[in-house]
């Protein structure tokens, strides 16, 4: 066999072209290979696909393919022209790679797998590519998977906020929660930027069971609007926060009253102690524990309190989860703390999303997730120059998208 037919064999390039040269070079390693397609035939117009005679042809141009033994490997061709009556002179698809990029797709494939397992500086090194052409790459994959994704969104929706440069500038998430990928990011995380985004899906909301969330207001309501068969469920981590947060000032308050000693000095030296839970707290500590509950007696209230509202999540039915938090809001409104009758008040207020999560067993941890996740991709990119190549980093590891080239 010939290095021609080796090299035919080896890449398959698609009918009608085929390697008519292939050159190793003797100074580099590299290996140029054209290839051609026979004389008369036809060929599709790219944008009606009518079949048209060749009108001419364009420059030579090059692609990089795969490697072959550690020599970088470069298809040569002359690509063919029609003249579509409807579209005017335009190229035909090139026979290995899209049409504007400079790689084959095969090529292509391989960045997109080495993308997913390092940053876009760590890929140019391992593919002997730029770091532009690396990023073009996840650009395409990115818009190339976007494309293809059904407009059908889940049954079960997550929506965050993600701090994403200095200055208070912000991406909302919205992920599937129960296939653990990002649906899309919207910028900001206003109402003003999020509600066009659920005004273009409305069709699709309508098939939407429930949406987790934070106790955020602007979601809330912009869910409400616009997904009328949604159901709100508040993420019980961040309404249990609010529990902890209010002991936090019960604890702030009680310091604050002590005069300045040994005792006041010990509350604010233990302080994390009450936010832990019973279970957790370390057995070397748990003598000390018992010691600073007798001493921030009101904290210890605050504590007790918040201890037994986290039994409200072992509920199962809406009849004993109402049933149990008619009890607790008692207890947390009289028992003469402030921040925690705030806190219990600022519960009742959601208590509908509240109950819509326990009777469905839905969280925004799934979501949580993600934006550890995302983090991680921001951290080991060391930032990103726009919102929006941070946006398609996100989609590319994050989306769950399709993104190999069709005819890799």
């Amino acid at each position: 066999m010939n290095v021609i037919a080796f090299y035919q064999r080896l890449i398959n390039p698609p009918t009608p072209w085929m390697i008519t040269r292939v050159e190793i070079s003797e100074g580099a390693p590299r290996v140029d290979i054209w290839l051609e397609h026979s004389p008369g035939l036809r060929f599709p117009c790219p944008r009606c696909k009518q079949v048209l005679p060749v009108y001419d042809h364009t420059a030579e141009r090059s692609w990089r393919h795969l490697d072959t033994c550690d020599y970088e490997t470069w298809l040569h061709a002359r690509l063919p022209r029609v003249a579509c009556p409807d579209h005017g002179t335009l190229q035909a698809k090139p026979p290995l790679s899209d049409p504007h990029a400079r790689i084959t797709h095969t090529m292509e494939s391989r960045c997109i797998d080495v993308l997913k397992e390092c940053s876009r500086k760590g890929a140019a090194k391992l593919t002997g590519m730029s770091w532009d052409e690396v990023d073009a790459v996840m650009h395409r994959a990115v818009e190339r998977g976007m494309e293809r994704r059904s407009p059908e969104l889940p049954e079960w929706m997550g929506i965050d906020e993600k701090s994403v440069f200095a200055h208070h500038k912000y991406f909302t998430i919205v992920t599937d929660i129960k296939e653990g990928r990002v649906i899309d990011v919207i910028d900001k995380r206003t109402i003003k930027a999020v509600e066009p985004w659920f005004i273009a899906r409305e069709e699709e909301l309508a098939g939407v069971k429930g949406v987790a969330m934070d106790m955020s207001a602007g979601y809330a309501n912009v869910v409400t609007r616009l997904a009328e068969n949604a159901d709100i469920c508040y993420d019980h981590f961040h309404v249990t926060m609010k529990v902890n947060q209010a002991v936090d000032e019960v604890r702030k308050l009680e310091q604050k009253a002590m005069d300045a000693g040994d005792e006041r000095t010990h509350v604010f030296r233990s302080r994390y102690l009450f936010l832990w839970n019973e279970e957790n707290v370390p057995l070397l500590r748990r003598e000390e524990f018992q010691k600073l509950k007798a001493l921030a007696v009101k904290t210890s209230r605050a504590w007790a309190i918040k201890e037994n509202f986290r039994e409200l999540w072992r509920c199962v039915t809406l009849e004993e989860a109402e049933a149990f938090f008619k009890k607790w809001f008692w207890w947390a409104t009289h028992s003469r703390l402030e921040p925690m009758r705030k806190a219990a008040h600022t519960i009742k207020k959601h208590w509908q999303g509240v109950v819509n999560a326990i009777v469905h067993k839905v969280s925004n941890a799934c979501t949580e997730g993600l934006n550890s996740k995302i983090e991680k991709i921001k951290r080991d990119a060391y930032g990103f120059r726009s919102k929006e190549s941070f946006r398609k980093a996100i989609m590319f590891h994050c989306g769950g998208l399709s993104m190999y080239p069709s005819n890799s």
